[in-house]
């Protein structure tokens, strides 16, 4: 089910940020704060992130996909997914299985990837 409220967040490396937009009880949980990479944010806009994974090269020098899982059915939503304020990218459709999860899980790959760690400044993440 997609919430019509939208949530903006920050992702700092010390931890997530609450930065603006309308009251949302929810959280997100299981994002990359013990990732090495060396970005400074990560904002989420219109659902709740259950976590959100970089799949890294062999020499992990570069981001070849991330795996992001949303909390509830969002298979409705249009799911985007952008670097360093560069256009994002659709993640398609997701995956949701209403027996086994609450979650849908996307898999975010296309025109901006491969993404070179060492740029990477902030990742964005769009569900309309």
């Amino acid at each position: 089910m997609r919430n019509p409220t939208k949530f903006l967040g920050a992702l700092a490396v010390a931890g997530i940020v609450a930065v603006g937009g309308t009251a949302f009880t929810a959280s997100n949980t299981g994002m990359p704060a013990t990732d090495t990479l060396g970005y400074g944010a990560t904002t989420v806009s219109g659902a709740t992130v259950n976590s959100l994974t970089y799949n890294y090269n062999t020499a992990q020098s570069s981001i070849d996909s991330v795996t992001l899982v949303l909390d509830d059915d969002t298979t409705l939503a249009a799911v985007t997914l952008g670097f360093n304020d560069a256009a994002p990218v659709t993640c398609g459709t997701g995956t949701y299985v209403p027996v086994t999860t609450t979650e849908t899980t996307y898999t975010c790959a296309g025109a901006n990837f491969p993404q070179s760690v060492s740029t990477l400044t902030k990742t964005a993440v769009v569900v309309d």
